[in-house]
């Protein structure tokens, strides 16, 4: 009898065991961003897929544009061109915190962190055919929706929702309520030695055949 009701409370107590662990065992949604989660504060790579490798989002030189900094390019080596000028920081538009899990269709900031950090922006009509207006980085809330951007995913593994590195977005730009069009690259750029193709924005998510898809990459 003694051997039974030893067995019974060591059975028992392993049950119980077990049914804590399931509460108490950290999950990728109750805490951090599981690996490969792209996460708010995070520094990351933007790799056009025009032809496969359209280059990196890039800033590079002075913009004529009223308002603006820097002129945005792609480049064809990342930051080669100048320190960071292709890291750019994802921030969220709408308050969420760093560290919280970046998902398809929130709105964000990019924020390039080359020198002091400045803005993906539209500013002003592109000349460029087929395009829509033209991307600058500036400071913060240059105009209304000019520096907030839609990020959706094409698609992820698991399909939660969620974006990862590696995977490939595309980026719509809230001026006009949502209407400034989609970051694309269009036609070799006349910018400073080290660019590859202008940037601007367009009325459709893949003007020519991965011209607005962009790959998402650490930069870490």
């Amino acid at each position: 009898m003694r051997i039974r009701f030893a067995m019974s409370t060591l059975a028992a107590t392993a049950v119980l065991a077990a049914v804590a662990a399931m509460f108490t065992a950290p999950t990728a949604a109750a805490g951090s961003a599981a690996l490969n989660e792209l996460t708010y504060g995070s520094g990351i790579l933007l790799q056009n897929q025009y032809q496969g490798d359209g280059g990196y989002l890039d800033t590079n030189g002075h913009s004529a544009h009223s308002g603006a900094t820097y002129d945005v390019s792609t480049n064809e080596t990342p930051n080669s061109r100048g320190p960071k000028t292709s890291v750019w920081k994802i921030v969220s538009a709408t308050g969420k915190a760093n560290g919280t899990r970046v998902t398809s269709g929130d709105v964000v900031y990019l924020v390039n962190q080359y020198s002091s950090g400045t803005y993906l922006d539209t500013n002003g009509r592109s000349a460029r055919s087929g395009a829509k207006y033209d991307v600058s980085t500036t400071t913060k809330d240059r105009g209304t929706g000019t520096g907030k951007w839609h990020i959706f995913g094409k698609t992820s593994s698991p399909a939660d929702g969620h974006i990862r590195t590696n995977d490939t977005v595309h980026l719509l730009n809230d001026y006009g309520s949502a209407n400034g069009g989609f970051l694309d690259t269009n036609g070799l750029s006349d910018k400073q030695g080290g660019a590859k193709y202008d940037v601007s924005t367009s009325h459709y998510w893949d003007r020519g055949t991965g011209t607005g898809s962009w790959k998402v990459l650490s930069a870490s």
